[in-house]
């Protein structure tokens, strides 16, 4: 292998958890995140050469990420959130300790009912489809979906009001 390649390769291999968790964190369907990161990774490959080091390739990898998602989303990628809000989570990533803080999350997430909770633990938590835990949970695919839906947004919401109080943009 060349330099440039091995480079490439050490590089990749350190960010790809923390790439796969952003794409993961702002696309609903695991299928279409996964399909994101192999794609990413080609773009990634594709453009090394232009890569700076001087800046982190963690960085680097999620703003191409970002805007992968961003082309996607009209076509066929449903997005957990806004794309305002999946670019704050892209700026969060790029602030973010190597161990991120994760208290906000919880905190917001704790404030949720028992039920709403549960549903998140079943999509999220066991990666369960919406199917799934309709029939888990005893309710309709659209009830499951909306109940989703709504959680996604207390949480957003708790968390843009958790930053704003913090003073972060």
């Amino acid at each position: 292998m060349t330099e440039p390649n091995e480079r490439f390769l050490a590089l990749f291999l350190r960010a790809q958890d923390d790439l796969r968790a952003f794409l993961g964190s702002v696309v609903r369907d695991r299928a279409a995140a996964e399909d994101l990161f192999q794609e990413t990774a080609l773009v990634l490959w594709q453009k090394f050469a232009e890569y700076d080091p001087a800046r982190p390739f963690g960085a680097w990898a999620r703003g191409i990420a970002l805007r992968k998602v961003l082309q996607e989303r009209a076509r066929r990628v449903p997005l957990a959130f806004s794309p305002a809000a999946v670019r704050a989570v892209a700026k969060a990533f790029d602030r973010a300790p190597e161990e991120p803080d994760l208290a906000p999350l919880r905190d917001c997430v704790a404030r949720l009912p028992e039920k709403t909770r549960r549903l998140l633990a079943l999509r999220y938590g066991e990666a369960l489809s919406l199917a799934d835990i309709a029939r888990r949970a005893g309710g309709t695919l659209d009830a499951v979906h909306k109940a989703l839906s709504r959680a996604r947004d207390a949480v957003e919401r708790c968390l843009r009001g958790k930053a704003a109080a913090e003073g972060s943009p």
